[in-house]
């Protein structure tokens, strides 16, 4: 277990000073200001975005989940394997008394912190601005649905991660990597507008989950089934990219 938390730590570190991590973080506050400025802004005319004003962190989380979340996690996935295998600092890292398994955990898992900050900041910043310019709106019952579709955001960005990681740990260019993913990222929204039929087992789609949890009466069914696909994408994609990396020479 000290291995792995030295090695995460030093996952970490790397990721915060490649900056893309820093940055995802400014580009979220300024979607954050965006979506509030166009909130006041049409308060008063068509009730866009402004009529709903308790929705303003969902509707903040719907854009960062649907754009900002999935290029990052992309982006921190290619940088963390394919990235260190073209600067040949995997070699440093796999001669450390550390199983290989540990280290794809600790990886993932770096990748799985910084979501979770990114999504902690959103969090609290829509939430005050919420607070600041709707207080007498609020409720209990709104604040927890609120942090609950931000806590079920993490799960299917997750496991967007893991999927990401089998082609990184099989394609030599960053490239090649992030126009995989990007080209499949689009077929498969692309074939859930098409076949909506098709939509519940597609990775893409299991970004909208949290709307299951703020919904006023809660889908069990559903939220069960999303679960189970989700389950089935961590475990076979985390299974064939730890299989990529252990066999990969270096």
């Amino acid at each position: 277990m000290e291995s792995y938390k030295a090695t995460l730590a030093n996952e970490l570190f790397r990721m915060y000073r490649r900056k893309k991590a820093v940055l995802v973080v400014i580009l979220s506050v300024g979607i954050i200001a965006a979506v509030q400025l166009l909130s006041l802004i049409l308060r008063s005319g068509l009730g866009i975005l402004g009529g709903t004003g308790t929705g303003f962190p969902v509707t903040v989380l719907s854009i960062v989940s649907g754009t900002l979340l999935p290029l990052f996690v992309t982006l921190a996935v290619i940088d963390t394997f394919t990235g260190e295998y073209a600067a040949d600092t995997m070699k440093i890292t796999i001669t450390k008394p550390v199983t290989r398994l540990r280290i794809y955990l600790a990886k993932l898992s770096a990748v799985g912190v910084f979501v979770l900050i990114n999504l902690g900041i959103v969090l609290v910043l829509s939430l005050l601005l919420t607070i600041l310019f709707h207080a007498r709106s609020l409720s209990l019952a709104w604040f927890f649905n609120v942090i609950l579709a931000y806590a079920a955001t993490f799960f299917p960005i997750m496991t967007l991660a893991v999927v990401v990681a089998y082609p990184a740990c099989v394609l030599k260019g960053g490239a090649a990597v992030f126009f995989l993913s990007i080209l499949a990222y689009l077929v498969f929204q692309g074939l859930g507008l098409v076949f909506p039929s098709l939509s519940g087992i597609l990775v893409t789609s299991l970004l909208d989950w949290y709307k299951l949890w703020t919904a006023s009466r809660l889908p069990v069914g559903s939220i069960v089934r999303s679960l189970s696909v989700m389950l089935a994408y961590l475990l076979i994609f985390f299974a064939l990219g730890f299989r990529r990396f252990d066999r990969r020479d270096l």
